[in-house]
């Protein structure tokens, strides 16, 4: 009888072993697959924006935002000029009045183009040139 259990439990880890390494193979092939289409995955946002700020802008705090990144903060001294990639499928240029806090949201286009912010009495208006 000694025999006869000593085999079946040979069996049984020899089993489990093979039942392991297939697994193991699965996964790490799983993983190897995953990573390689995320590498060769491209965002799909190409393009960039070139925001500017002119002259008027200049002597009073604003701040800059694209979506919810802030770009720029502060009081721009003269004509500023801001490079951003498209990073969203849709994205929002807003221009904050750090004396007044107002907030004035300007849509971006999906492609490349260059949005110039100047200051008037109602708040911020934008001129946008494709590129």
């Amino acid at each position: 009888m000694g025999k006869k259990t000593a085999r079946a439990n040979n069996n049984f880890l020899l089993g489990s072993l093979v039942l392991i390494v297939l697994v193991m193979v699965t996964v790490v092939i799983f993983l190897f697959w995953a990573f390689r289409l995320d590498l060769k995955k491209d965002n799909g946002f190409s393009g960039r924006y070139e925001i500017v700020l002119d002259r008027t802008t200049s002597g009073a705090p604003l701040s800059v935002y694209v979506n919810d990144s802030l770009l720029f903060s502060g009081t721009p001294g003269a004509q500023l000029t801001l490079n951003v990639n498209r990073f969203a499928e849709e994205s929002s240029l807003l221009v904050v009045d750090g004396t007044t806090d107002l907030v004035t949201v300007h849509e971006l286009p999906a492609e490349s183009s260059r949005v110039t912010v100047s200051r008037n009495k109602e708040g911020f208006a934008f001129e946008t040139e494709a590129q």
